[in-house]
Protein backbone atom coordinates (compact mmCIF):
# COMPACT_ATOMS: atom_id res chain seq x y z
CA UNK A 1 0.00 0.00 0.00
CA UNK A 2 1.46 3.23 -1.12
CA UNK A 3 0.76 6.05 1.41
CA UNK A 4 1.92 9.62 2.00
CA UNK A 5 3.33 10.75 5.21
CA UNK A 6 5.75 13.76 6.68
CA UNK A 7 9.94 14.21 5.58
CA UNK A 8 10.76 12.55 8.77
CA UNK A 9 8.44 9.79 9.40
CA UNK A 10 9.50 6.73 7.20
CA UNK A 11 12.90 4.43 6.50
CA UNK A 12 15.02 5.89 4.40
CA UNK A 13 14.67 9.74 5.88
CA UNK A 14 17.68 10.67 7.40
CA UNK A 15 17.67 13.86 9.34
CA UNK A 16 20.59 15.75 8.57
CA UNK A 17 22.48 18.69 10.67
CA UNK A 18 25.82 20.33 11.68
CA UNK A 19 25.78 18.18 15.30
CA UNK A 20 25.59 14.86 13.59
CA UNK A 21 27.53 15.43 10.83
CA UNK A 22 29.74 12.84 11.67
CA UNK A 23 27.34 10.46 11.47
CA UNK A 24 27.28 10.27 7.77
CA UNK A 25 30.11 12.46 6.43
CA UNK A 26 33.00 11.23 8.47
CA UNK A 27 32.89 7.07 8.60
CA UNK A 28 32.50 6.94 4.84
CA UNK A 29 34.99 3.40 5.23
CA UNK A 30 32.03 1.83 7.54
CA UNK A 31 28.09 1.62 7.00
CA UNK A 32 26.48 4.69 6.45
CA UNK A 33 22.78 5.88 5.91
CA UNK A 34 22.90 5.55 2.51
CA UNK A 35 24.36 1.76 2.06
CA UNK A 36 22.75 0.20 -0.64
CA UNK A 37 20.79 3.19 -1.73
CA UNK A 38 20.37 3.90 -5.59
CA UNK A 39 19.26 7.20 -5.66
CA UNK A 40 19.65 10.33 -2.72
CA UNK A 41 18.19 13.36 -2.51
CA UNK A 42 19.70 15.64 0.06
CA UNK A 43 17.80 18.85 1.21
CA UNK A 44 19.68 21.84 2.39
CA UNK A 45 21.85 24.69 1.21
CA UNK A 46 24.57 24.62 3.22
CA UNK A 47 28.24 23.44 3.48
CA UNK A 48 27.03 19.74 5.50
CA UNK A 49 24.46 19.27 2.34
CA UNK A 50 26.96 19.70 0.15
CA UNK A 51 29.30 17.54 1.84
CA UNK A 52 25.90 14.62 2.37
CA UNK A 53 25.47 15.04 -1.38
CA UNK A 54 29.16 14.39 -2.73
CA UNK A 55 29.55 11.75 -0.09
CA UNK A 56 26.02 9.69 -1.10
CA UNK A 57 27.60 10.29 -4.81
CA UNK A 58 31.01 8.60 -4.05
CA UNK A 59 29.24 5.81 -2.14
CA UNK A 60 27.80 4.72 -5.39
CA UNK A 61 24.31 6.60 -5.71
CA UNK A 62 22.53 8.41 -7.83
CA UNK A 63 22.54 11.85 -6.24
CA UNK A 64 20.72 15.54 -6.28
CA UNK A 65 20.19 18.11 -3.77
CA UNK A 66 17.26 20.52 -3.92
CA UNK A 67 17.02 23.85 -2.03
CA UNK A 68 14.41 26.42 -1.42
CA UNK A 69 15.78 29.32 -2.77
CA UNK A 70 18.42 29.82 -5.31
CA UNK A 71 22.04 29.39 -5.27
CA UNK A 72 22.85 32.90 -4.96
CA UNK A 73 21.30 32.74 -1.42
CA UNK A 74 22.69 29.43 -0.59
CA UNK A 75 24.76 29.97 2.94
CA UNK A 76 27.39 26.92 1.58
CA UNK A 77 30.91 28.47 0.67
CA UNK A 78 31.15 29.48 -3.37
CA UNK A 79 34.21 26.39 -3.74
CA UNK A 80 31.93 23.78 -2.03
CA UNK A 81 29.07 24.56 -4.85
CA UNK A 82 31.52 24.98 -6.99
CA UNK A 83 32.81 21.16 -6.68
CA UNK A 84 29.19 20.15 -6.35
CA UNK A 85 28.45 21.06 -10.43
CA UNK A 86 32.52 19.81 -11.06
CA UNK A 87 30.72 16.27 -9.69
CA UNK A 88 27.63 16.75 -12.29
CA UNK A 89 25.59 16.74 -9.26
CA UNK A 90 22.77 18.46 -9.91
CA UNK A 91 21.20 21.24 -7.88
CA UNK A 92 17.40 21.86 -7.87
CA UNK A 93 17.11 25.39 -7.10
CA UNK A 94 13.66 27.08 -5.59
CA UNK A 95 12.37 23.21 -4.61
CA UNK A 96 10.98 22.28 -1.24
CA UNK A 97 10.13 18.87 -0.36
CA UNK A 98 6.53 18.61 1.25
CA UNK A 99 5.91 15.02 1.66
CA UNK A 100 7.44 11.85 1.24
CA UNK A 101 5.98 8.27 -0.33
CA UNK A 102 6.67 5.00 1.12
CA UNK A 103 4.89 1.41 0.56
CA UNK A 104 5.27 -1.21 3.58
CA UNK A 105 7.05 1.38 5.65
CA UNK A 106 9.70 2.16 3.10
CA UNK A 107 10.48 5.53 1.12
CA UNK A 108 10.06 5.21 -2.48
CA UNK A 109 9.48 9.02 -3.20
CA UNK A 110 9.69 12.38 -2.24
CA UNK A 111 6.58 15.24 -2.70
CA UNK A 112 8.43 18.52 -3.64
CA UNK A 113 7.10 21.97 -4.66
CA UNK A 114 8.46 25.06 -6.88
CA UNK A 115 9.12 27.92 -4.91
CA UNK A 116 9.65 31.63 -6.10
CA UNK A 117 11.38 34.51 -4.27
CA UNK A 118 9.27 37.41 -2.41
CA UNK A 119 10.65 40.09 -0.22
CA UNK A 120 13.38 39.88 1.85
CA UNK A 121 12.98 38.00 5.44
CA UNK A 122 14.93 38.56 8.42
CA UNK A 123 18.10 36.90 7.52
CA UNK A 124 18.33 39.49 4.50
CA UNK A 125 17.46 36.72 2.05
CA UNK A 126 14.46 37.08 -0.14
CA UNK A 127 11.68 34.75 1.46
CA UNK A 128 11.01 31.59 -0.37
CA UNK A 129 7.03 31.42 -1.37
CA UNK A 130 5.00 28.34 -2.64
CA UNK A 131 3.75 28.30 -5.99
CA UNK A 132 0.39 27.18 -5.85
CA UNK A 133 -0.32 23.63 -8.06
CA UNK A 134 3.53 23.10 -8.96
CA UNK A 135 3.76 19.88 -6.87
CA UNK A 136 5.83 16.95 -8.05
CA UNK A 137 7.58 13.74 -7.27
CA UNK A 138 11.14 12.44 -7.20
CA UNK A 139 11.75 8.70 -7.05
CA UNK A 140 14.04 8.68 -4.58
CA UNK A 141 14.94 5.74 -1.70
CA UNK A 142 16.62 8.08 0.43
CA UNK A 143 16.13 11.49 1.68
CA UNK A 144 18.97 13.49 3.52
CA UNK A 145 17.58 16.19 5.48
CA UNK A 146 20.93 18.84 5.85
CA UNK A 147 18.88 22.02 7.35
CA UNK A 148 20.88 23.42 10.27
CA UNK A 149 21.11 22.67 13.87
CA UNK A 150 19.99 24.58 17.23
CA UNK A 151 20.37 23.97 20.74
CA UNK A 152 18.56 21.21 22.79
CA UNK A 153 15.14 22.79 24.29
CA UNK A 154 15.23 20.64 26.89
CA UNK A 155 18.79 22.57 28.38
CA UNK A 156 16.40 25.61 28.81
CA UNK A 157 13.21 23.95 29.48
CA UNK A 158 15.33 21.58 32.52
CA UNK A 159 17.37 23.99 33.79
CA UNK A 160 15.49 26.80 36.11
CA UNK A 161 17.17 30.18 35.89
CA UNK A 162 19.03 29.77 32.79
CA UNK A 163 18.45 32.47 30.29
CA UNK A 164 18.85 32.05 26.69
CA UNK A 165 18.32 34.31 23.25
CA UNK A 166 15.07 34.17 20.50
CA UNK A 167 17.03 31.14 18.62
CA UNK A 168 17.86 29.24 22.11
CA UNK A 169 21.30 30.06 22.42
CA UNK A 170 22.69 30.15 25.85
CA UNK A 171 23.39 33.86 27.13
CA UNK A 172 27.52 33.78 28.57
CA UNK A 173 29.03 36.73 29.46
CA UNK A 174 33.22 36.82 28.39
CA UNK A 175 34.01 34.37 30.95
CA UNK A 176 31.55 31.46 29.48
CA UNK A 177 29.42 31.72 32.70
CA UNK A 178 25.26 31.75 32.49
CA UNK A 179 22.68 33.09 34.13
CA UNK A 180 23.06 30.44 36.81
CA UNK A 181 26.11 30.93 39.26
CA UNK A 182 28.66 27.99 38.82
CA UNK A 183 27.30 27.19 35.20
CA UNK A 184 29.60 27.87 32.20
CA UNK A 185 28.49 27.16 28.93
CA UNK A 186 30.76 27.34 25.35
CA UNK A 187 30.44 25.74 21.67
CA UNK A 188 27.38 25.67 19.28
CA UNK A 189 25.09 26.22 22.77
CA UNK A 190 25.99 29.30 22.76
CA UNK A 191 26.89 30.64 18.73
CA UNK A 192 24.52 28.32 17.39
CA UNK A 193 26.42 26.07 14.41
CA UNK A 194 29.69 27.00 14.31
CA UNK A 195 33.23 25.86 13.64
CA UNK A 196 35.10 23.03 15.86
CA UNK A 197 37.97 25.67 16.52
CA UNK A 198 35.30 28.04 17.89
CA UNK A 199 33.94 25.05 19.85
CA UNK A 200 37.57 24.03 21.17
CA UNK A 201 38.39 27.51 22.32
CA UNK A 202 34.99 28.29 24.11
CA UNK A 203 35.87 24.51 25.95
CA UNK A 204 39.53 26.03 27.11
CA UNK A 205 38.01 29.75 28.30
CA UNK A 206 35.38 27.36 30.22
CA UNK A 207 37.88 25.63 31.88
CA UNK A 208 39.78 28.35 33.07
CA UNK A 209 37.02 29.91 34.34
CA UNK A 210 35.77 27.15 36.08
CA UNK A 211 38.97 26.23 37.88
CA UNK A 212 39.31 30.20 38.60
CA UNK A 213 35.57 29.65 40.30
CA UNK A 214 36.26 26.57 42.31
CA UNK A 215 39.76 28.23 43.48
CA UNK A 216 38.16 31.49 44.86
CA UNK A 217 35.36 29.21 46.85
Amino acid sequence: MSMERPVYHLKGVVRKGAAATEDFVGPLGKATETEGKKKVCVVGGGNVAVDAVRCARRLGAETIMVYRRTIAEAPARRDEIAHTYEEDIPIRELTNPVACYGENGVLTGVKCEKMALGEPDASGRRRPIEVPGSEFELDVDCVIMALGTSPNPLIKSTTKGLEVNKKGGIIVNEDGLTSRQGVYAGGDAVTGAATVILAMGAGKLGAKSIDEYLSNK
